[in-house]
């Protein structure tokens, strides 16, 4: 099998796979019975596998395909990836498969052995992510609903669960997770709900919705308590835009550790604090702070979970399932504890 780096090797190989396709019959199956399930699409005469010379003649692993797939749709070159031999292929045009053969060339020249391995994104129904938003949004009518009956009035629920740095340095931990679920109004609950989406709902197709949401809500009390110790006693602040910079750490720190090039780590951070300067400090009741820490919170769970997928693997369906009762118990204890606390 040709070398990655031999130019002429890999012509002679892309031209034996052409004449291959000349001569072999087209294979019929009847329409009834099922395709196997390593079976990929056949290959046209105008596509090529550009994946297999660069792998010793063997199919991909899904982890390998993703990260090609992502280099070539970042140099824009014409491909798609399809399931071949129980595993993966990378097929080009035929007018673009020297190009494609020789960008994945040079990409896997760029990236050190140990950057590879990605598992692909969990393409889950974001369902999940949406439902939790659309609870943030229910969350905040009922905190702005007077209801006597059961002695609850929009002003009680700010003073009990703001994150009003002195309470909190005085151990009211709860208001780092309760002030996350309350805004001063419609105005600010959506912004975050509908610019949170765009971080959060790629964190969980990538970790899956009970990781990407704990580490979320993790960045947002990190974010709140390290910003309560720098502001003062003084300090007071509400809503889950500290979540939703954290979750742009989230998604920084995870592309830091799974990007490709030569330089992910400035290319992935920059993006993130290029947001924070656009979105993170206007107006004057932005909390530049927290969203700064609830950023930087963020950044460093990135970089972890990044780590973890790498070396580890995603996290099993039962682990998943667990984080994800742990996220959304977080908030539910938190205001229990503090109901219970006065």
């Amino acid at each position: 099998m040709p070398s990655a780096r031999d130019p002429d090797a890999l012509r002679k190989a892309m031209a034996a796979q052409r004449s291959r396709r000349r001569e072999e019959p087209p294979r019929r199956r009847s329409p009834s019975s099922p395709e196997p399930a390593d079976a990929g699409q056949p290959v046209s005469d105008d596509w090529l596998d550009v994946s297999s010379p660069l792998n010793a003649g063997r199919p991909l692993p899904y982890s390998v395909a993703f990260e090609w797939d992502l280099a070539l749709t970042a140099r824009g070159v014409a491909h798609r990836a399809e399931r071949h031999g129980g595993g993966w292929r990378i097929l080009a045009p035929d007018r673009e498969a020297g190009q494609a053969m020789a960008e994945l060339t040079a990409y896997r020249a760029e990236n050190r052995p140990g950057r590879s391995g990605i598992p692909l994104p969990r393409h889950e129904n974001r369902t999940a992510t949406l439902l939790a938003l659309a609870v943030l949004l229910t969350f905040f009518v009922l905190t702005r609903t007077y209801l006597p009956a059961l002695g609850l009035y929009p002003y009680e629920w700010d003073e009990l669960g703001s994150a009003q740095a002195g309470h909190i340095l005085d151990g009211e931990w709860w208001r780092l997770a309760t002030a996350l679920t309350l805004h001063a109004d419609a105005a600010h609950v959506l912004g975050n709900v509908v610019v949170g989406a765009l971080f959060i709902v790629p964190i969980c197709q990538t970790l899956g919705s009970g990781q990407g949401w704990l580490l979320v809500l993790l960045s947002g009390v990190v974010g709140n308590l390290v910003n309560a110790f720098v502001q003062g006693p003084g300090h007071d602040s509400i809503g889950f835009s500290t979540c939703v910079f954290g979750a742009a750490g989230i998604l920084a720190g995870l592309r830091a550790r799974t990007g490709s090039g030569r330089s992910p780590w400035f290319t992935a951070v920059a993006a993130g604090l290029a947001l924070l300067a656009v979105l993170g400090v206007g107006g004057e009741r932005t909390d530049v702070g927290a969203h700064l820490f609830g950023f930087l919170a963020g950044l460093a769970l990135g970089l972890f979970a990044g780590w973890r997928l790498l070396h580890l693997g995603p996290v099993g369906r039962l682990t998943g399932a667990f984080l994800a009762m742990t996220a959304a118990l977080v908030p539910l204890a938190a205001w229990l504890w503090a109901f219970l606390s006065h």
